[in-house]
């Protein structure tokens, strides 16, 4: 798994473990903790452990077809969770992340529809190198363009972290005291935007309309208190279960369905979380 010390990979654990014990089998976790020595050795430290499947989260898409080809020389399928995908991986469970960033867009159009004039937002991009950060960049960037009155007046990394989003907006602000939006790609950075909004005196739901992605339980939070607007949320419990799934349709020799058969894509719908909907998702005490 990518890193347990982030909520969504924690519920991604989580999704995995639950369905795997389900179908009788054992679970073992290798955490990554974001390095991607730690998941090339963490993934050939499994096969070696003899295990039946393999299902990782990469933090660097690119290293990943040394430890799928060391997995097929031992029979053992590879189920790719969100992320990231190459080499001759087996299946690829990831939400519709391009679609997500139009739904951020369209939102945020929505919401900000009373304000007349030109209306300056912000896009906080993932790592360098993040295949469904672009994705989720691009959806928003791609829809926000349709709207002659929009301007994303910058694009900048939040390197995936809470400091990385407090950064990047406290400099644009700073720059474009009249921003209006903000579009995070991940909740982290998201929720680093808000704290560099308060620290500015502004809200992030009537100053600035502040949406993130992922769902994850610190956004929803904000957005229940009122200090977000919204996130796009995706489903890592889910996500985790049905790579599960796959793999034991592998290893029973059954065929998966794909969503797009060409890249062995499973895709998971994402959705809009705001103030109205947001009591639905947040977790149980």
């Amino acid at each position: 798994v990518y890193d347990m010390q982030q909520p969504y990979w924690q519920e991604y654990a989580r999704g995995v473990q639950e369905a795997a014990e389900a179908a009788g089998a054992e679970f073992l976790l290798s955490d990554q903790k974001s390095s991607q020595e730690a998941q090339v050795s963490g993934s050939l430290d499994l096969i070696n452990q003899g295990i039946s499947a393999l299902v990782i989260s990469p933090v660097q898409p690119a290293a990943l077809p040394a430890a799928i080809d060391a997995a097929h020389e031992a029979k053992v399928p590879v189920l790719i969770g969100d992320v990231g995908a190459e080499g001759e991986y087996d299946g690829f469970v990831l939400s519709d992340n391009y679609e997500g960033g139009v739904l951020a867009a369209k939102y945020m159009v929505e919401q900000l529809a009373d304000i007349e004039g030109q209306k300056e937002v912000l896009s906080i991009l993932l790592h360098p190198g993040s295949a469904v950060g672009e994705v989720r960049a691009a959806g928003f960037r791609d829809e926000i363009a349709n709207y002659d009155d929009f301007t994303l007046v910058a694009e900048l990394n939040g390197n995936d972290t809470v400091e990385g989003g407090f950064e990047v907006t406290r400099d644009t602000l700073a720059a474009n005291p009249e921003l209006v939006g903000i579009y995070a790609t991940n909740d982290p950075e998201a929720i680093g935007a808000n704290q560099a909004l308060k620290q500015a005196g502004k809200s992030g739901v009537d100053d600035v309309l502040l949406v993130g992605f992922n769902g994850d339980a610190p956004a929803l939070e904000l957005i229940a208190a009122g200090e977000m607007a919204a996130t796009i949320r995706q489903d890592p419990y889910g996500q985790g279960k049905a790579a599960v799934e796959a793999a034991m349709q592998l290893l029973a020799g059954e065929a998966i369905e794909y969503s797009d058969p060409e890249t062995k894509s499973i895709f998971f719908p994402v959705e809009v979380v705001t103030a109205e909907n947001v009591d639905m998702y947040m977790p149980a005490e």
